[in-house]
């Protein structure tokens, strides 16, 4: 009894620690390059909330839409918060 009860936990375990795609809305925020560090920071807000890339040594600075589709894909893993603020955009 204590085996299957063991299992069926390892598996309840499992099975929620995966997480579904990247949220529904998500936006491109702003790209800022970091020339003394030589990193590229990309921002993005998912679902109302803010999260950034860091790409390290800048490979996909000429590559914008590449990142963007990535970040639909739930392929490139992004930290929260922005490191980098963006510029405020202006009322219409």
């Amino acid at each position: 009894m204590k085996y299957y009860s063991g299992i069926s936990l390892v598996v309840i375990i499992f099975l929620m620690s995966f997480t579904p795609k990247q949220g529904g809305h998500i936006e491109f925020s702003c790209y800022k390059m970091h020339k003394a560090t030589n990193t590229c920071h990309f921002n993005f807000t998912v679902d109302g909330a803010k999260f950034r890339y860091v790409d390290m040594g800048c490979r996909y600075s000429k590559k914008l839409e590449e990142v963007i589709q990535k970040v639909k894909d739930g392929t490139l893993a992004l930290a929260k918060d922005w490191k980098i603020d963006c510029p405020e955009k202006k009322p219409d």
